[in-house]
């Protein structure tokens, strides 16, 4: 008997044709980051372990200082939901809104005189203070475009009820997952992870550019498959609600 109450994804795994290299700072770095994450009373949670365990297999050859850089990046940003809905929120909602985005683009300066709103805001901007010791402008400037984007757009979308409720079309959902996705940062981090410096040419080449969204939107489309139910329970929607609202023959 079938069982309706899961989603058979494809073996993408067993197909691949590059043999998968762990990092050998994982353990190391994995153990850093977590006291990294405790320091700003940031929880620690099973799911994130296997996050760092993917970052590893992810950048295998990069230096156990640029693995840590980046893992304790891409875990911060996998707890952030989290953290956010922790956050106390104004009756004003836009007003409130606004200062948190405000403040969390802030964190990603220099200034002496940056006060945190969120335990996530004052880990990512000590987290940038040390990145700003090796990243090159280019990258670094990548780096910051990307970020104010997806920051912009989330907060947008959050600020805006209507938003969360409204099922867009497939085109303009596709636009938003894209910048909220996080794609293009992690792009920029592995460049960072190899001490690359890339050529602005290189990222404003089309055939490049359609390569990053093609990345962005397996890793976001996948990952929208896999929370649909969590999603829904919240009153939210993703790929897999905006697919059935478009075609009603669709089900699940």
């Amino acid at each position: 008997m079938v069982n309706t109450n899961s989603i058979l994804l494809s073996d993408l795994i067993s197909i691949c044709p590059f043999k998968a290299e762990c990092n050998p700072a994982y353990e190391t770095v994995s153990h850093a980051t977590e006291a990294w994450l405790n320091s700003y009373g940031i929880p620690y949670k099973e799911s994130t372990q296997k996050f760092i365990l993917g970052t590893a297999l992810s950048i295998p050859h990069c230096s156990q200082a640029r693995l840590r850089d980046v893992c304790d990046l891409w875990t911060l940003l996998v707890v952030a939901d989290d953290i956010l809905d922790n956050v106390p929120i104004s009756e004003d909602v836009d007003g409130s809104t606004q200062q948190l985005l405000k403040n969390v683009t802030e964190a990603l300066q220099t200034a002496d005189s940056f006060k945190p709103l969120t335990p996530f805001a004052a880990a990512l901007h000590d987290w940038w203070q040390r990145i700003l010791i090796n990243i090159t402008p280019g990258c670094r400037e990548r780096f910051l475009t990307a970020y104010r984007t997806a920051s912009e757009a989330m907060f947008l979308h959050l600020a805006n009820k209507k938003n969360r409720q409204t099922i867009p079309d497939l085109d303009t959902y596709i636009k938003f997952r894209r910048d909220t996705g996080l794609g293009v940062h992690i792009f920029v981090c592995i460049e960072y992870s190899l001490e690359l410096d890339s050529i602005d040419e290189c990222w404003e080449n089309n055939a490049f550019k359609y390569l990053v969204d093609y990345a962005v939107d397996a890793t976001s489309w996948a990952n929208d498959v896999y929370s649909f139910n969590i999603e829904q329970s919240q009153g939210s929607y993703n790929l897999v609600s905006v697919l059935m609202h478009a075609d009603p023959s669709l089900n699940i």
